[in-house]
């Protein structure tokens, strides 16, 4: 896992989700040898771009996020768990048609169903709409073997096959406040252009996808005006952005008491994941200590700390 740093839908998404983390992958090695990890194997887009997806899966050496001073953290895993995890890698090749897409929809998507958790204590009636909404639309939107169209976190869901809940959607506190200074009509204007260019009219997928912007862009104006911002800002470009300091994840707190919390045990589709949820689920040992740790450079002594 790592940041994107100055990337503003980045931005967006750790102040909803409560960490740094706004990217994900699986480490491995582009030749298939055995031996350390060398490469992180992600689904990312490197610019915003007039249709829906763009890239796919990438496999980017370590050494390409250390010049531009992002830091990675690594998550072990257990061997049957990666072993299943590589399987799933094998399926995609760093060949035109053969790395999948990148599907910038499913980041509205999951950014959707974090803002429905955010409001379901203020705004339960809307928070439980927008959250079912989101959902349908990520199984509208899912990927399958002959559409592998992802979200970065989505990716590594996928990958190792465990089923996340309802309950893990919701983050610890967050303190940033939301950035607003860009007109919000060009928000909209580009929810309508992404369906437009990319949904038939006779397509199911359009109605899911019109039926959350109905209700974003109907009840639920701060968010459309924080996510206007972020798009608006957003050149989507993962290397050579943003400040040149690494950024360090603070210990990952627990998160509120969501007593009121409708239906918990719900299972959501995996283009609702975050880094953050991967991290809080498979990054924690028996009694709960973080197993989070950071790889370290060539010119250090060990591989992580």
């Amino acid at each position: 896992m790592t940041q994107i740093p100055g990337e503003a839908v980045g931005k967006l998404m750790e102040r909803l989700d409560g960490t740094v983390f706004s990217h994900s992958g699986i480490a491995t090695r582009a030749d298939g040898a055995d031996g350390a990890a060398t490469h992180l194997a992600s689904a990312l887009a490197q610019k915003l771009p007039h249709s829906l997806d763009y890239g796919g899966v990438r496999w980017d050496l370590f050494g390409k996020y250390w010049e531009n001073e992002r830091d990675l953290y690594c998550i072990p895993m257990p061997d049957d768990a990666r072993r299943e995890a590589l399987e799933y890698l094998a399926d995609f090749e760093p060949v035109p048609d053969g790395e999948g897409s990148f599907s910038y929809v499913k980041l509205v998507t999951v950014a959707a169903g974090l803002r429905a958790v955010e409001l379901e204590d203020t705004q339960p009636e809307l928070a439980q709409r927008m959250f079912d909404a989101a959902c349908t639309l990520a199984d509208a939107w899912r990927a399958t073997s002959r559409v592998r169209s992802y979200f970065c976190a989505e990716l590594v869901a996928n990958a190792f096959g465990r089923t996340f809940t309802r309950a893990e959607m919701v983050p610890p506190e967050v303190d940033e406040e939301p950035d607003k200074d860009i007109a919000e009509w060009r928000w909209v204007g580009f929810l309508v252009d992404l369906m437009v260019d990319w949904v038939d009219s006779d397509d199911p997928r359009r109605q899911a996808w019109m039926d959350l912007c109905a209700i974003l862009t109907g009840e639920d104006w701060d968010f459309v005006a924080d996510a206007a911002t972020a798009l608006a800002k957003s050149g989507m470009r993962v290397f050579g952005t943003g400040p040149r300091e690494a950024a360090v994840p603070r210990p990952l707190r627990p998160p509120p008491p969501a007593t009121g919390q409708a239906r918990p045990d719900t299972p959501i589709p995996h283009a609702l994941v975050t880094p953050r949820m991967l991290w809080q689920v498979f990054g924690h040992d028996e009694d709960g200590r973080s197993t989070l740790r950071r790889v370290r450079r060539p010119s250090e002594s060990t591989t992580a700390e």
